[in-house]
């Protein structure tokens, strides 16, 4: 890779505006704990981008990438139960409920759901516990993914050390002092360079092949695994699919059980998306808009604005299979570094490429260490410590600098561990990671997440039980892939470990609830009334009809599922267009267009124009 001039102009100029934003803001985002953590008169289409540029993190676009060129179409199976569909329930009524809560953080919205009582503090704290660990297991992935591009390209292995403890240091900086309003501006800017970067990437790899080349590359493996180019566009699920050349990719070949990862991913998936926003920088966003249609609009354009991930995504795949099919085959995570020091970019466009990827990981990194530091400082540091403490305290501001910069470094020596693991023969650090955080970590509070919006008689004790005792499972699955083969850990299916976290939750969460006290009813029926959530809620609503209380409008219980099936129909036609014409398959590709088109037209009668505006 070789950079010229312009290139570093460019690369400069990226940074210098990214921590210039951060200063800019630092006077007004240090006025108080609530403008550090949710801004001031944000605008909705800002946040939107700030959520989508998000969500394009670095870390998982490489792993969404591995998993495509594994699986083929069929790893849309797997995207749909991990993150894609979220948005579309928030767009139908989940944002606009966490909306109308009216807090800070998506662990102080417990206080809002359970009270003041001893049950509700323990909601509180022990969500923010999992969740401040579920922020720093995803915070370590921005490290492995930073040494192992900088390994790529040409850094010894103490070199991609430093690298990444200098790149994630930065940005630490950078998110400390520009705190929330200034992570939202930054990004905003960094969705526009992104999205340019996507389409350059993806023009440069597709006339790199032509449909003849691709799809005799496409065509690999042999024997009962052997995959072809009908077969990899094949939406068929199997329940032990072909995975080809891939069968060498050691972290990799236990997607051939294909039934068991995406059926254990998709109940947790789905549990997830009707349970809020995911509890991090999802909630953070919502709960800034300036009102309930915002918080729809918002999440509707958050949705839209993934689709140049896919372009990039899919561009790289075939780059992949068509240039580096002998690296790929035993690494599919090393194709966006490769092509990066490939010589395919001109002087110029190399610049634009390496800021925006850059972006990418700063956004993510950014997002997830201030949601984060706000859980740190308003669920943990404040209510346990320190709760005579006003709001507007310069204290908070300070306690929310000591946490960023504690979770930088916890970060740093968390990454830096997975990788000298991974060195040692421990396979592949972000598929263990990101593959625990999914199927073990988040299905210990997806359960507990959930309940709480539908079932008014669950309390704060029973979201604590939820929370804690899915752990112990959780973690077995971690340290299976740390102890030696023959040991009683290895031996158990990934999924099982799932099955089990899920299952204990979600016994913990009703049983520890039926076994406690009610909430007083003038909380849960004045959490009803704020929200107006739908479910198991008839003893509320009478409560809180009883009580006179000023009742919330309600939304349709049937637009919100025929608003859901046409969100969902849309949002994956729109993410498998690009793979498609990308794959010289422009029949499909022109399919995908005209469904998504006509789904977002259905919308626009059933969703855009029934919008509450509280």
């Amino acid at each position: 890779m070789y950079f010229a001039l312009i290139d570093f102009l460019i690369i400069g100029a990226f940074f210098l505006i990214a921590v210039g934003a951060g200063f800019f803001f630092s006077r007004k985002s240090a006025e108080s704990q609530k403008t550090y953590f949710l801004g001031a008169e944000n605008k909705w289409w800002m946040l939107a981008a700030s959520g989508a540029s998000t969500n394009f993190s670095i870390n998982g676009t490489v792993w969404n990438l591995a998993i495509l060129m594994v699986l083929g179409m069929k790893s849309f199976y797997v995207t749909l139960v991990w993150w894609m569909p979220s948005a579309v329930f928030l767009m139908a009524y989940s944002g606009i409920w966490i909306r109308r809560c009216g807090c800070m953080t998506a662990a102080e919205l417990n206080k809002v759901r359970f009270g003041d009582g001893a049950g509700a503090k323990w909601a509180r704290t022990s969500f923010a516990l999992m969740i401040s660990l579920f922020s720093v297991a995803s915070l370590c992935m921005s490290y492995i993914i930073i040494h192992k591009f900088s390994m790529v390209f040409g850094c010894t292995y103490e070199a991609a050390h430093v690298l990444s403890l200098v790149a994630v240091t930065l940005t630490s900086v950078y998110v400390l002092f520009g705190g929330f309003k200034g992570v939202i501006f930054s990004e905003f800017l960094q969705t526009v360079v992104l999205f340019s970067v996507a389409f350059i990437i993806s023009y440069v790899c597709y006339v790199q092949y032509s449909a003849e080349t691709l799809h005799a590359f496409l065509t690999h493996g042999a024997g009962a695994t052997a995959v072809n180019a009908d077969y990899w566009t094949s939406l068929v699920p199997e329940s032990m699919p072909r995975i080809g050349m891939f069968e060498a990719a050691k972290g990799y070949v236990g997607w051939k059980d294909f039934s068991g990862m995406v059926l254990a991913g998709s109940i947790i998936g789905m549990i997830g998306c009707i349970g809020g926003a995911g509890g991090r920088y999802g909630e953070q966003r919502f709960l800034a808009t300036k009102n309930t249609r915002e918080a729809a609009l918002m999440a509707a354009l958050w949705q839209f604005l993934g689709f140049p991930r896919w372009l990039m995504t899919a561009g790289l795949c075939f780059l992949g299979y068509t240039l580096y099919q002998s690296q790929i085959s035993t690494d599919p995570e090393c194709v966006m570094p490769l092509f990066l020091k490939s010589g395919l970019l001109k002087p110029g466009f190399l610049g634009l490429v390496v800021a925006g990827l850059s972006a990418s990981f700063m956004t993510s990194f950014c997002s997830e260490i201030n949601a984060c530091a706000s859980i740190i400082v308003r669920d943990l540091y404040q209510p346990l410590l320190r709760p005579k403490v006003s709001d507007e305290a310069k204290e908070l501001i300070w306690a929310s600098y000591l946490a960023t910069l504690l979770l930088a470094f916890i970060a740093i020596a968390i990454g830096y561990g997975m990788v000298e693991t991974q060195n040692r023969g421990g396979g592949s650090a972000m598929n263990v990671i990101w593959s625990w955080m999914l199927g073990g970590l988040l299905t210990c509070f997806v359960v507990p997440l959930a309940l709480r919006w539908y079932w008014g008689r669950m309390n704060g004790w029973g979201f604590a039980a939820g929370c804690v005792v899915g752990i112990f499972p959780s973690l077995a699955m971690l340290a299976s892939n740390f102890v030696p083969d023959g040991n009683i850990l290895k031996s158990i299916p990934v999924d099982i470990y799932t099955y089990v976290t899920l299952s204990v939750s979600t016994i913990a969460c009703v049983v520890v609830s039926l076994l406690t006290p009610a909430l007083e009813p003038e909380v849960s029926a004045g959490f009803y009334a704020k929200v107006r959530p739908f479910g198991f809620w008839k003893r509320e609503e009478a409560t809180a009809r009883a009580l006179n209380l000023p009742m919330a409008s309600s939304i349709s219980l049937l637009l919100i599922g025929v608003n859901i099936v046409l969100g969902m129909i849309a949002s994956f036609s729109l993410y498998m267009m690009p793979v498609y014409f990308l794959g010289y398959w422009p029949m499909k590709g022109a399919l995908c267009a005209v469904i998504f088109m006509s789904a977002c037209v259905a919308l626009y009668f059933t969703w855009y124009k029934t919008l509450p505006n509280d």
